[in-house]
């Protein structure tokens, strides 16, 4: 098997306690990378140091003026200096297992139609760990078309791909647009993929090889809200343009999905979610209206009880699948 050129791109802002551990997993891997491409977002702890360690003729250490959100503009700088055909993505707090890259370059010859490929990971908590959410159809590995994967994400309410778990075509994600660094500061990630998986295909593999750290230092979904609309419903109603029926539907209740994602975690929060009721896809959507409409509306204690009982419904759901 001919392993594809992988280009390894990890943003890098304030993680000091954590980088050398990530690019350490990216340099044990069975199958290596072509390169590693580590982008300084103007770090103040020490962490670019430690990076610039480990520099040489595997490993870039390319520099950005400004911090961006999310590290979208440090991503999008590694793919346009990328020199592999293939993206994989790592952020400095988490890590690979040794066959990560294997195990991708082993979905991707099955399927060498895809553009993407994906395997299983772990959230990793102070307290425990918990296996990635995924859908009947992924227990045994498959290839999924566009409307198998919004089947897939609506089957358990998660996107079948995590950032620290994918690789795609290095020309799939220029098509796409990259990563939305002027519109988004959290939930960029999967307007990507929604977008870069409409033209394409993606190759999914159960195995666990990556560990998604949900307490470490510095996390930028502990630095911002989800007061405002998810920013991938504007791509999905954008695509509903040309979409089949069928598709049309999916996207529909993606829309919904996602805000009442965002409504549920804005229900703890004091200040007002500030998400439009016209930002509800009809006819799908009417649960999904009355909870947006209760959140916008209802005191901060009565949504804060609101969300202790909504976290309670949730981890239920969560044990039963």
């Amino acid at each position: 098997m001919t392993s594809p050129g992988f280009s390894v791109v990890m943003p890098l802002h304030n993680k000091a306690g954590h980088v050398a551990t990530a690019i350490e997993s990216v340099l044990a891997q069975s199958v290596p990378p072509l390169e590693i491409i580590v982008i300084d977002d103007c770090s103040t702890d020490g962490s670019r140091a430690i990076a610039a360690d480990f520099a040489g003729e595997r490993l870039r250490l390319l520099d950005r003026d400004t911090p961006g959100p999310g590290g979208y503009a440090a991503r999008n700088l590694g793919i346009r200096e990328a020199r592999g055909d293939w993206i994989a993505f790592l952020d400095a707090d988490d890590l690979w297992h040794q066959d990560h890259l294997a195990v991708l370059a082993y979905g991707l010859s099955k399927a060498p139609e895809a553009g993407a490929a994906a395997t299983r990971f772990e959230h990793v908590f102070d307290t425990h760990r918990q296996p990635q959410r995924i859908a009947p159809r992924l227990e045994t590995g498959a290839v999924l078309d566009f409307t198998q994967f919004l089947e897939s994400w609506l089957t358990v309410r998660e996107c079948p791909m995590w950032t620290g778990a994918i690789a795609l075509r290095r020309d799939l994600l220029i098509d796409a647009g990259l990563f939305p660094e002027e519109r988004a500061r959290r939930g960029g990630d999967k307007d990507l993929w929604l977008r870069a998986m409409r033209h394409s295909k993606l190759a999914y593999e159960p195995v666990i090889t990556a560990e998604f750290s949900r307490d470490s230092a510095n996390k930028v979904s502990k630095s911002t809200n989800t007061l405002s609309t998810p920013c991938l419903i504007a791509t999905a109603r954008a695509m509903m343009a040309e979409a089949s029926p069928g598709e049309q539907r999916l996207l529909r209740r993606l829309i919904n999905q996602e805000i009442a994602h965002y409504t549920r975690y804005a229900l703890k929060l004091d200040n007002k979610i500030r998400i439009p009721l016209r930002d509800v896809a009809l006819p799908e959507g009417f649960s999904t209206l009355a909870m947006l409409a209760m959140t916008r509306w209802t005191p901060a204690s009565w949504r804060k009880s609101a969300y202790q009982v909504a976290k309670y419904l949730h981890m239920r759901h969560a044990g039963a699948r």
